[in-house]
């Protein structure tokens, strides 16, 4: 409101208002100067007042500097987390990118064009980092993880993967390196960002955002984990609908699997404390005095902002608090690529169609057993196949069809939008199923572990693929199910209605823009006003045990206190008989 600040105005708005001594030619002024002045007192009373609505929000124009952290964990966390950088950097915000040195092959050579890179000193070795992965892949390939009663038989930190193999401790010791980095410590200090974006799978983050004294953003490969982002984000714990990670349930649960559902719930709540292994990252906190009287668990809960890679169209429905969004990292954002003349020769020839077949970077962990019984099935189809082998060579020994061709690049959402391809293989990660739906590609699944598995779940209730054990796999089971999904028409149909959902439910084109924007959003107004205060209760609060305890003991108390008046009422009147006859 105007009289609530004040401004101030040229001498002669004053001259006109007041006809004071200042303008001393008082009637003999031309209407025409007077109609002028007017005009120009309009416009600076205009002017000022904008100043003044200018004060109380930053300009649009004003351009922000991110810093960019996931290299811990690389792969698909890497490359979904920085689609938002680029259209950041695309708006004329900079964004610099940490990185390790035991990890910057890719990094640096893929997006030094639009980011600035910082690398920090990691006792780790690129060879020696090759080999804790290559470790985790092999058992992940074997699907000793692929469920939740075999991770609490064989939990990630059991079996082969101990001591220097075991990726906690890297990514443990690699935290430890980066805040003990002095040199990289005081550059980042005096970058001065405005915000940090980082990836939620590694615990470092939050204690590098403490000891810079920056806000950040958390992004999630995976769909809201209720044992986890119920704590760290706020998002609502219900087990009587919503399931809690790889058990394999829907959001229509039996009263067994609402049991199951309840005791993982509890479970996983300790598990991410203890094989995480939180309280080796206080330790930290406390070496480097970051915060040390806040724990790293509940550092996660200073997150302005949650984005979940992925899309309402392939999660089971459930109430999001204003401070978690979904975001499509990679679908209808990825820039038209030409294809190859021989995978496009190879596409445009296939008489039957094409199957189109990817692990990721699973393929080069695949034992030769495996790897050989899906080749096998694909032998027995009429249809030719597309195997997409990024990260390694197949297997030494393995004996693939005539019909069967193996690449080691793609251009994924071109390739999946070609009339020739029928059915995607796939062991379930979150971007390339998302572009898959996004091209209405029905879908047959290898999950291995973790959010794959998940993944197919929501895939499978909606209708639009079927999932397999690989761990039981067998060439006729394999191309059988193929032949199943690529064939009735009903899983096309449903892929398509997705498909259709889920570009429907995109405001922003293309869908990258959703998350800078609001990326951007937090970095102007903060997370305030976004953030649940459910996230302030403790576990009693949150959950009404107090008021329940409470509501319990007043219902107790009511019968106590009648049944004392009667029985006080019984002994006065029985006593009464005595007393009169001892009289």
């Amino acid at each position: 409101m105007l009289s609530s600040k004040s401004y101030s105005a040229p001498w002669w708005v004053f001259c006109v208002e007041l006809k004071g001594p200042c303008c001393k030619t008082g009637d003999k002024m031309s209407l025409k100067l007077v109609t002028i002045l007017k005009l120009a007192v309009f416009c600076s009373l205009m002017a000022s007042l904008h100043g003044m609505d200018s004060q109380d929000s930053p300009p649009a124009s004003k351009k922000y500097k991110f810093l960019y952290f996931v290299s811990m964990v690389g792969g698909s966390h890497f490359s979904s987390l920085t689609m938002s950088g680029k259209e950041l950097v695309k708006q004329g915000h900079k964004v610099v990118s940490l990185v390790s040195s035991s990890n910057t092959r890719k990094l640096r050579t893929a997006y030094a064009d639009l980011f600035s890179v910082v690398v920090f000193n990691s006792s780790y070795t690129p060879e020696k980092r090759d080999s804790v992965m290559e470790n985790v892949g092999r058992v992940v390939a074997t699907g000793a993880l692929r469920g939740f009663w075999s991770q609490l038989g064989h939990g990630i930190t059991d079996g082969s993967l101990t001591g220097d193999l075991n990726i906690g401790n890297m990514w443990l010791q690699e935290c430890d390196d980066l805040l003990g980095d002095n040199a990289t410590m005081q550059r980042l200090r005096e970058e001065r960002f405005d915000m940090m974006v980082a990836d939620d799978h590694v615990p470092c983050p939050p204690l590098l955002a403490q000891a810079l004294n920056i806000p950040f953003v958390f992004h999630s490969i995976v769909n809201p984990v209720p044992s986890k982002h119920g704590i760290w984000a706020g998002v609502l714990v219900d087990p009587s609908y919503i399931p809690e990670r790889v058990l394999g349930f829907t959001d229509t649960m039996t009263f067994i699997q609402r049991v199951q559902n309840v005791l993982a719930h509890i479970y996983y709540r300790y598990w991410w404390h203890f094989v995480f292994e939180f309280r080796r990252f206080d330790q930290l906190k406390m070496k480097y005095n970051i915060r040390p009287e806040i724990n790293t668990y509940d550092s996660y809960k200073q997150a302005l902002l949650y984005m979940f890679q992925g899309s309402p169209a392939l999660d089971f429905p459930r109430p999001l608090h204003p401070n978690t969004k979904y975001i499509l990292y990679t679908a209808g954002s990825t820039p038209r690529t030409t294809i190859e003349d021989d995978v496009a020769k190879f596409l445009d020839t296939a008489p039957s169609g094409v199957v189109l077949f990817s692990l990721g970077t699973f393929t080069g962990a695949l034992e030769l057993e495996i790897a050989q019984v899906i080749a096998d099935g694909f032998a027995q189809l009429p249809h030719r196949v597309l195997w997409l082998s990024s990260s390694a060579a197949l297997p030494a020994g393995v004996k693939l069809a005539d019909n069967t061709m193996v690449v080691r690049w793609l251009p994924l959402p071109q390739v999946m939008e070609h009339p020739s391809i029928k059915v995607y293989v796939s062991h379930g990660g979150g971007l390339t199923m998302c572009e898959a739906i996004w091209a209405g590609l029905p879908m047959v699944g290898l999950p291995i572990f973790e959010d794959q598995l998940d993944n197919f779940d929501r895939l499978e209730s909606r209708g639009a693929g079927m999932a397999l054990d690989i761990t039981t796999l067998t060439p006729e089971i394999f191309s059988r199910t193929i032949h199943e999904v690529s064939n009735n028409p009903r899983y096309r149909d449903n892929a398509r209605r997705l498909s259709m959902i889920m570009r429907d439910m995109q405001v922003m084109s293309p869908p990258i823009k959703t998350a800078a924007h609001w990326i951007l959003h937090v970095t102007k107004f903060g997370g305030d006003h976004l953030r649940p205060a459910v996230m302030e209760l403790n576990y009693v609060q949150r959950n009404l045990l107090d008021v329940y305890l409470f509501i319990f003991a007043v219902l107790a108390l009511v019968p106590a206190v009648l049944l004392a008046l009667c029985y006080c009422c019984c002994k006065r009147m029985c006593g009464k008989p005595g007393k009169l006859k001892e009289a």
